[in-house]
């Protein structure tokens, strides 16, 4: 019968003594390591299971309203609130443990061999035990510990550089649901208000009286549905934007979210045109997604060398005991790998791929975030050429209306252009809005 075991202790210190024992006191000795190894211990198991009842309570146990004064309130509860940002700060606290455990030694090795003579014998049982340690000369685990260091790091910056699109994007979602808001109420002021009901009146009044065509009548009701039309898609505009932000912020469905009024005062055109202004594109190496992308190939780096240095092997040594022919023997053992087909070939090929790869992946990242910063600061000095439409003298067309120098159609042809100007006013302070926050995304 043989016997060869490999336990791997975590923590251990096993003396081995000679003496005059016999067999059973190897095989009490080695039943002895064995169960010190297993006993040293590792880490237990525990299960952590999804209990939906608790989430659910905590996520829809917050009733009531968010009100939001500005853009920037929106970006603040969505880097809080976020799930994904929640997610990737998981992912950053889960590096930084990888990284504090990433460069120990690996466990000792012990091996036991039990053997008997078939033939008789006075001492038919013949054993002996081995310790070996694995003294890591190549030095790969310092690299391994830097690799992790590294990619903690880049895995933090990655956090940081969502946040700045989160909140870039909150940003937008707020400027977008402000805008369908206002323009909401443009429109619904238009169609609730006395001015259209009175025409509507006087249009009656002049059919009856013969003044007016049926035709006449009929136009004002298809305009009046076509506002009605637009409202509608308004309000479906409305509720998208809303339901985009409630996702930034990571709102459950039965909290509201309330915009309130406030006068947004606007950059000067000086500010923005100083803010539009190109830097050198070297200053882009400093952005968080450029950071990250280049902390993952110093990570990179570091991994392909660790790599590379396990080409060389790592030399096991250790003392063994042995009895044979009712004969102590203790001495030692060293073993060492001959590096002469393997060469960790495929370790190595894959790391410099993954850092070739990634070295590619920081100049595009860098290339793409010059290329968008140019595009908004082009669409910013565009918009500031923007001249406002000259508004229509709503006042004056009523009268000439009442004096009767135009009909009823060119009162509300004039009535809606003044719509027309404030709804595309509207889209304009939105539109310079999110110019300006996809400007400050590129910073």
């Amino acid at each position: 019968t043989f016997l060869n075991l490999a336990v791997l202790p975590a923590a251990a210190k096993i003396v081995l003594t000679g003496g005059r024992s016999r067999s059973a006191g190897i095989a009490a000795t080695a039943v002895a390591m064995i169960g010190l190894s297993f006993a040293s211990g590792c880490k237990t198991y525990e299960a952590s299971p999804v209990d939906w009842r608790h989430e659910a309570s905590a996520w829809t146990s917050a009733t009531g309203s968010v009100h939001l004064a500005s853009a920037d309130d929106a970006a603040l509860l969505a880097r809080i609130g976020n799930a994904e940002l929640n997610a990737l700060r998981l992912k950053c606290r889960n590096s930084k443990a990888i990284a504090a455990e990433t460069g120990w030694w690996n466990d000792p090795s012990l091996d036991i061999d039990l053997n008997r003579i078939v033939q008789s014998s006075e001492n038919p049982f013949l054993g002996g035990a081995s310790l070996s340690f694995a003294i890591p000369l190549s030095g790969a685990l310092a690299f391994d510990a830097k690799a992790a260091e590294l990619y903690a790091e880049a895995d933090a910056l990655a956090a940081v550089a969502a946040e700045n699109d989160v909140a870039a994007d909150a940003r937008a979602a707020f400027h977008k649901l402000k805008s369908a808001q206002n323009r909401e109420k443009a429109i619904r002021r238009f169609l609730d208000g006395p001015r259209l009901k009175a025409m509507a009146e006087t249009m009656k009044r002049l059919s009856r009286a013969g003044e007016a065509s049926a035709a006449d009548i009929a136009a004002l009701d298809r305009r009046v549905h076509a506002r009605r039309h637009q409202l509608s898609e308004t309000v479906a505009e409305g509720n998208a934007a809303e339901s985009e932000l409630r996702r930034l912020l990571g709102l459950a469905p039965n909290v509201a979210i309330a915009i309130d009024d406030y006068a947004e005062k606007p950059l000067p055109a000086a500010d923005m045109m100083a803010l539009a202004g190109m830097p050198p594109i070297m200053e882009f190496t400093k952005h968080p997604k450029v950071r990250e992308r280049m902390a993952r190939l110093e990570g990179g780096e570091a991994a392909l060398r660790a790599e590379i240095r396990r080409q060389y092997p790592d030399l096991r040594f250790g003392p063994a005991y042995s009895r044979e022919e009712g004969t102590d023997r203790l001495g030692i053992v060293a073993g060492i790998d001959i590096p002469i087909w393997n060469r960790n070939r495929k370790a190595i090929a894959e790391a410099t791929a993954e850092r070739d790869e990634t070295r590619d992946g920081a100049i595009q990242a860098w290339r793409e975030t010059v290329l968008n910063a140019a595009a908004a600061r082009q669409n910013i000095v565009r918009l500031l050429k923007h001249d406002a439409p000259k508004a229509v003298d709503e006042e004056t067309s009523v009268k000439l209306y009442q004096a009767g120098e135009i009909d009823g159609q060119t009162l509300l042809a004039y009535i809606e252009d003044v719509l027309d100007a404030q709804l595309s006013e509207i889209e304009f302070n939105m539109e310079l809005a999110a110019a300006i926050d996809e400007l400050k995304r590129t910073l």
